[in-house]
């Protein structure tokens, strides 16, 4: 599938399954805190927090982010790496007090393996393990999930489930507001699958994630406080230039000797073409 087809792929799929289909947020938040939209969540912060009314359960969309400040800045890896951009388009569904981290589990595992059929043995999971004054516990819930589709996989859950600590497995979209531990999706890239999830957040182009499932549960306070939201949602995040990349320079999962990198997906390898032409080159 190319990157279109992708795209419409995932949001039929939320759309089957009672998703309304929201458009992207405008790059400008209304959040004081934030000077671009960097998540797809940051439209959905009201009704986080129990500001604004919940209008309908379950939403998905496709949302135009940019990440060049702040929290949540990439600005440092674009040009080091293939697959880190200061703007792209993420993925996301949700549940707004509905559904909760069993059934964001099963619809992620889902998607990737029984829909776009990406190989089962190449995927890794991360969950929460806090670590000194980390906040909140262990997300024994989301754990003991994996562990399930892993063991009826015949994968074995020791190896495809790796525990983080805050930096990596707590997402917060600022210093303040909705946040949560979250679990990670993913995708060994070496030639032979072998790595046996040595390369997970080592900061490798040949182990990347693919997907996060974060599980809003607390409001972070100013004053370094973290107070439980009055329900329990799920905000999830999937970069299309990453699945795009690996879509195409995999050759649709066949060939895994070339080094993955988002830029050969037609959302950027179109704008090289075109913008050759003008500059004849």
């Amino acid at each position: 599938m190319d990157s279109a087809e992708l795209r419409q792929s995932f949001l039929d799929f939320f759309r089957q399954r009672e998703h309304k289909i929201v458009p992207s947020a405008s790059l400008l938040p209304e959040s004081p805190n934030l000077l671009f939209t960097n998540a797809g969540m940051n439209q959905f912060v009201p009704i986080f927090l129990g500001d604004r009314a919940i209008q309908f359960p379950r939403a998905a969309d496709t949302q135009k982010c940019i990440r060049a400040g702040g929290k949540h800045n990439d600005l440092e890896d674009v040009g080091f790496d293939t697959y880190h951009h200061t703007f792209f388009e993420m993925l996301g569904n949700w549940s707004f007090g509905d559904y909760f981290k069993g059934e964001a589990i099963d619809f992620a595992w889902e998607l990737l393996t029984k829909i776009w059929h990406f190989p089962r043995e190449r995927l890794y999971v991360t969950v929460y393990s806090p670590e000194g004054d980390d906040p909140a516990q262990f997300d024994r819930e989301a754990h003991d999930h994996w562990a399930n589709i892993f063991e009826a996989e015949n994968l074995d859950p020791r190896v495809h489930i790796l525990k983080f600590g805050k930096k990596e497995n707590f997402w917060m979209m600022g210093d303040t507001g909705p946040c949560g531990p979250c679990s990670e999706i993913h995708m060994d890239l070496t030639e032979k699958g072998d790595s046996r999830g040595r390369l997970v957040n080592r900061g490798s182009p040949l182990c990347i994630e693919i997907w996060n499932l974060v599980f809003m549960q607390f409001n972070a306070r100013a004053d370094g406080t973290f107070l439980p939201l009055k329900n329990r949602h799920v905000d999830t995040g999937m970069g299309l230039e990453r699945i795009a990349g690996i879509v195409k320079t995999t050759r649709n999962f066949s060939d895994y000797s070339k080094l993955h990198s988002n830029y050969y997906s037609d959302l950027l390898t179109n704008i090289f073409e075109k913008t050759g032409k003008k500059l004849k080159l």
